[in-house]
């Protein structure tokens, strides 16, 4: 079975805040469940992006919107009977409590992540040039040191608060991302084009193309129409081309 390499390409502010804050998810989990000396600075270092990141006041608010808008939508889908209806329950009481839980979140849940001297240091640390060496900071070496089931406490403890954004990002995404069915286009010299249906709010494209191809999409999209120029880079020291083959490839246009 042939794989495939997707590109996503978000339409509004808010799915792109999104993948940004699944990328750092991901970033964590990573490096955390690695647990080497190597990779616990870089768990921290998600940490540190998330907290900047979660603080803007809106952020919360956003992830809360989506999740009661996707909530309503899938509502309605109730009443049709070639829907599953025990997997449409399942997807919606995960919304219900997510939505509940991120209602519950204050400020005070950030407490202690803040309070969390190491965190602190090393944020302000890392302004300078270069990275963090041992003499720059002796506690970060010796935490360092300390045996990896100790540093991955640690480092779950301080990501706990972010748990509850984590798994509405996740949900968010996936219905998203799944809310349509995948169609097969073509691309005449390696270029594609679609008008943008104005009636149908499409928050993400996903364009699949075969893993292994020597081609990647570039994508532009505005409020009428979108295009795809499939590009050609054998030597990353050289500027992209254009592709002038005529290229298959698989397109989500996701609207929930």
């Amino acid at each position: 079975m042939k794989e495939y390499l997707s590109y996503e390409q978000p339409l509004n502010e808010r799915v792109r805040a999104f993948l940004r804050l699944e990328k750092l998810f991901q970033q964590f989990s990573f490096h955390v469940k690695h647990g080497s000396v190597w990779n616990s600075p870089v768990a921290i270092e998600s940490i540190n992006e998330l907290q900047t990141f979660t603080a803007r006041s809106d952020i919360k608010l956003e992830a809360l919107k989506e999740l009661e808008r996707q909530h309503t939508r899938l509502e309605r889908l109730a009443k049709r009977p070639q829907i599953d209806q025990n997997q449409l329950l399942s997807v919606l009481q995960k919304q219900k409590n997510l939505i509940e839980r991120l209602q519950a979140i204050t400020g005070s849940s950030d407490k202690e992540t803040q309070q969390a001297e190491l965190l602190t240091t090393i944020k302000q640390k890392s302004s300078v040039p270069g990275c963090i060496c041992d003499f720059d900071l002796p506690a970060y070496q010796f935490w360092l040191s300390r045996p990896e089931e100790v540093r991955t406490a640690h480092l779950e403890t301080w990501f706990k608060r972010f748990s509850t954004m984590d798994k509405s990002v996740h949900l968010i995404l996936d219905i998203l991302r799944h809310s349509v069915e995948e169609t097969e286009e073509h691309a005449p010299n390696g270029f594609y084009q679609k008008s943008l249906d104005t009636n149908q709010k499409i928050q993400l494209l996903i364009i699949s193309v075969p893993k292994g191809s020597n081609y990647y999409p570039e994508i532009s999209a505005g409020k009428h129409r979108f295009s795809v120029r499939f590009m050609t880079n054998d030597d990353p020291s050289k500027r992209p081309e254009q592709s002038n083959e005529d290229i298959d490839f698989k397109l989500r246009m996701c609207a929930i």
